[in-house]
């Protein structure tokens, strides 16, 4: 899995290229929030849940139909307009199983449940996977975890976002100047 710090920041590159006229503060904000939560399955473990089980990491939570689950009910819960956040957030939320299916490590994820309970990885895996516990990156992994994540997520998001914003058109008001 990507570390947590690109699951949340995908979605806020996202907002900001699109612009806040789009995609207001609070919603990029429930987008990076939603981006994180799949991870919370590795709360399972405490309770003998193991990472081949559906309920385990990587498996239903990571799903896209909880996805649009997650969607609906943060766009609910945030009192956020439906037409308006409904697709941002589910993608926002859909990140986070498929940049999981880009990492070299893990056990793939179920994201087809309910049709399927296959896990899936993507074709092509560049991603140096992190580890789960912050214990994990005693080995000095983080840097190259890191560094993994700037050139395959993060830095084509950024070039992206500049390039989807630099295409908006820019509206000049007479009284206030160019916004």
């Amino acid at each position: 899995m990507p570390t947590i710090l690109t699951h949340a920041a995908l979605p806020l590159i996202a907002a900001w290229g699109l612009g806040e006229q789009r995609i207001p503060r609070k919603l990029a904000l429930a987008g990076a929030i939603i981006a994180i939560l799949p991870d919370l399955d590795v709360a399972g473990r405490a309770f003998g849940i193991s990472a081949e089980s559906l309920l385990g990491h990587r498996g239903i939570s990571h799903s896209a139909a909880i996805a649009a689950l997650l969607a609906i009910l943060s766009a609910a819960v945030v009192k956020l307009p439906l037409q308006r956040s409904l697709a941002f957030l589910f993608l926002s939320a859909l990140s986070h199983g498929l940049t999981d299916m880009l990492t070299d490590g893990g056990k793939g994820i179920a994201l087809l449940w309910p049709m399927s309970d296959e896990r899936l990885f993507a074709p092509v895996r560049p991603i140096e996977v992190s580890p789960i516990l912050l214990r994990g990156f005693e080995n000095g992994k983080f840097p190259l975890v890191l560094a993994s994540e700037l050139i395959w997520l993060i830095a084509p998001s950024i070039l992206l976002a500049i390039l989807v914003r630099s295409a908006r058109p820019h509206h000049i008001d007479l009284d206030k100047g160019q916004s």
